[in-house]
């Protein structure tokens, strides 16, 4: 599964479709309207013939953020059209404004594709513009060759410059997302790699003292076992505390947020008060479950509480209200939580929190022996899913203790 991060806009994508809503609302019209008044009157064919190639540009202009190959071959099949057909061409079909679609695909190539891809792609372009330079009637300067020759060479080198500066703009916003990518890359590994030096460090402190007080009192009951069999007896209570003590500790590090030595285990029950504690006019919360709730393991019940608490958290501090949660547990194996919300008014323009809370998250769902996914929804909202094992492993003794 992908690793976990926290919300991230799609700026590049968002961008794309902005320019191709942009051109389709500003350009379409345009060059509906001149092809329909253009002097001479074109006849209806060659009207329909334009108006059709014009609306395809738009279209693949729209989903060339999602598909940008299938919609700039498409893209360049209709401009093919525009400068082959008799009709289309005598009409001058390539020069219209909605053309500029055509870059937009374009552009999504190199944004969305490797260099083998959108390389070939510009020399496409480059191709098409010395095509319309050479074949566009439009074009005859009428006074002598030499003229028609310049003006063919200025609107190709013209047509070839839009060309290659939509690509090269697609390629630069390329680049700036691979440098964002690689940079949120490292902030990852290193609050993955911060998290298990935190735990490991905590736990070798906790288990180190543990242990030396554990072998200490040990060693003093073995010793006055023969002689002062009270005083041995008090050195075994001191190990059985001091183990139970650590046990807290442990528990407290895996849990994070440093009150479980104060409050027993989490359990499924205590999902009911969590929901009811976030439950507001403003935002509604539902849990759902379904099938036979099971036993599960600490570190399992840990993670999933840990899970539904962060997903409601980020749901409410990134969502502006009003806002729905929908909280599910699939009991099965494994027991499958989903935390969704709608997406409530938009996004919330929020700096809290350091950006990698669900890396740390993730990190401790797999620790816990399960896997775990976080993401945006279609249309809109955000969703995290996380699949935990059940069962439990038979108890120590002193984990009683622990859970009073």
């Amino acid at each position: 599964m992908p690793p976990a991060t926290d919300r991230v806009p799609h700026r590049s994508a968002d961008a794309g479709l902005i320019a191709a809503i942009v051109a389709l609302i500003v350009l379409l019209p345009v060059s509906l309207a001149a092809a329909a008044t253009a002097p001479p009157p074109l006849d209806p064919m060659t009207v329909g013939l334009l108006w059709s190639c014009f609306v395809a540009l738009h279209a693949a202009s729209l989903v060339a953020v999602r598909f940008p190959v299938g919609a700039f071959v498409a893209a360049s099949t209709v401009m093919l059209v525009l400068v082959l057909a008799p009709a289309a061409r005598d009409a001058a079909g390539p020069l219209y404004p909605s053309s500029v679609a055509y870059l937009l695909c374009l552009g999504q190539v190199a944004v969305h594709r490797p260099a083998r891809l959108s390389v070939p792609a510009l020399a496409t372009g480059i191709i098409g513009a010395g095509a319309i330079a050479v074949l566009e009637p439009a074009l005859e300067a009428g006074d002598s060759d030499t003229d028609t020759a310049l003006l063919r060479f200025g609107v190709f080198l013209g047509l070839a410059a839009a060309v290659t500066a939509a690509w090269a703009i697609g390629l630069l916003l390329r680049v700036r997302a691979a440098r964002l990518e690689e940079q949120t890359r490292a902030r990852v590994e290193r609050a993955l790699a911060d998290e298990r030096m935190r735990i490991s460090g905590e736990l070798h402190n906790v288990v180190a003292h543990a242990m030396t007080v554990m072998i200490a009192q040990s060693e003093a009951a073995r010793l006055m076992m023969p002689t002062r069999p009270a005083d041995s007896a008090r050195a075994l209570e001191v190990v059985a505390r001091t183990g139970r003590d650590a046990l807290r500790g442990m528990r407290t590090i895996v849990a994070v947020d440093g009150r479980a030595p104060l409050a027993p285990l989490p359990t499924p029950e205590a999902l009911d008060e969590l929901v009811t504690a976030v439950r507001s006019p403003s935002c509604d919360v539902v849990l759902t479950e379904s099938g036979d709730r099971r036993e599960l393991s600490a570190p399992v019940a840990l993670a999933l509480h840990n899970v539904v608490r962060e997903a409601i958290t980020n749901a409410v501090r990134h969502t502006i209200a009003p806002i729905r949660i929908d909280v599910s547990l699939a009991w099965g194996e494994p027991l499958v939580v989903e935390v969704v919300d709608d997406g409530g008014a938009g996004p919330a323009a929020s700096d809290l929190g350091g950006g990698t809370g669900l890396v740390g998250l993730a990190e401790r769902v797999r620790l816990a022996g399960g896997a775990f996914h976080a993401g945006p929804r279609m249309p809109r909202g955000w969703a995290v899913r996380a699949q935990l094992p059940v069962g439990v492993e038979p108890a120590d003794p002193a984990d009683g203790e622990v859970g009073r």
